[in-house]
């Protein structure tokens, strides 16, 4: 080939290697994008997702759908993203729980919270819990079942259907030097619906999904695990002014996507979840199950988790906790 010819050639076809990640983002999306939830229906994380969807839906000009995947703690949604294709039309609301209280809790993680996942927003955080029990058990007030606890070791029982909750229960135990039992559940709800029924002692169970079944008298609660009292329930006491003073326990929440997902096409969800959280109505729906917004891109979102990681781990090692 001539030179003349061969110049050209390879102008255009830089040009269009130059040229074709952006394009991809324009183009982006070409089809429905999944939304992973890792976490069962009806918790507080998959309302939020639902919420997320409807407004990420119009401004991306294609549905996006959310897929409940739940079982192990998280891990088989969080498994299923991190190995979709990473052409951004699958994403997954990875948190606190299902990264990295999981890779801490977990000797054998089919994925890892940083290598297989790319950040791309912030969306919630201050999720705190609140440490409920069934109304049947005789104790009306933190201390009163902690000397319940002590008085009967080992015949009781928490459930748990995230590593949040677990570590959460955990650091009671450990903070108040009792004996109960972990029971694992797949989800959230379901955990719920078996304290409820009385084949559970105690949950320590996020605010959004505990609230309104402690307003109608099916749960009692204990105390909240935030560091002052909630402006929302500010008749429930604090875990620490309960009598374990230092006390606190409160999760976050962000959009993943596959590694090698293109940078531009991670920019372009970013910009439009950062936009989404902001709006005035979407905030309110997202306080309204016991979130705070939380507005950050990619790097800020990276630099959360490898922060957690090295909290969740230091909790787990205070705790005494083994990983499974």
């Amino acid at each position: 080939m001539k030179r003349s010819i061969l110049l050209p050639a390879l102008a255009a076809f830089w040009l269009v290697g130059a040229f074709s990640v952006p394009l991809a983002a324009q183009t982006y999306p070409s089809r429905p994008v999944q939304l992973i939830v890792p976490l069962g229906a009806g918790g507080a994380t998959d309302l939020v997702a639902r919420v997320m969807a409807e407004k990420l839906s119009a401004r991306l000009g294609q549905s996006v759908v959310v897929e409940n995947r739940p079982g192990a703690e998280g891990v088989i949604g969080m498994e299923a993203a991190a190995r979709a294709a990473p052409d951004g039309h699958t994403l997954v609301l990875g948190s606190s729980t299902t990264l990295a209280a999981n890779f801490v809790l977990r000797s054998k993680l089919p994925f890892h919270p940083v290598n297989d996942f790319v950040p791309v927003a912030m969306a919630l955080k201050n999720a705190f819990n609140i440490l409920v029990i069934n109304p049947a058990v005789p104790a009306a007030s933190l201390q009163e079942y902690i000397a319940l606890a002590k008085a009967k070791p080992a015949t009781m029982f928490y459930g748990t259907g995230t590593s949040g909750s677990k570590i959460c229960a955990e650091m009671f135990k450990a903070m108040a030097g009792v004996n109960i039992t972990m029971v694992n559940y797949k989800s959230s709800p379901q955990a719920l619906n078996d304290l409820m029924g009385g084949q559970l002692q105690l949950i320590c169970e996020p605010v959004g999904t505990s609230i309104a079944s402690i307003r109608a008298g099916k749960l009692r609660a204990l105390g909240v695990t935030s560091p002052s009292r909630l402006a929302a329930i500010p008749d429930i006491p604090t875990v620490a002014e309960s009598g374990l003073p230092g006390f606190e326990y409160s999760a976050w929440v962000g959009v993943f996507a596959p590694a090698g997902t293109p940078r531009a096409i991670i920019d372009r969800l970013s910009t439009e979840i950062e936009a989404t959280i902001s709006q005035p109505d979407t905030a309110a729906k997202i306080q309204s199950v016991g979130f705070d917004p939380m507005i950050g891109g990619p790097e800020a979102l990276a630099a959360l988790l490898k922060s957690e990681i090295s909290r969740a781990a230091k909790v787990v090692s205070d705790a005494g906790i083994k990983p499974d």
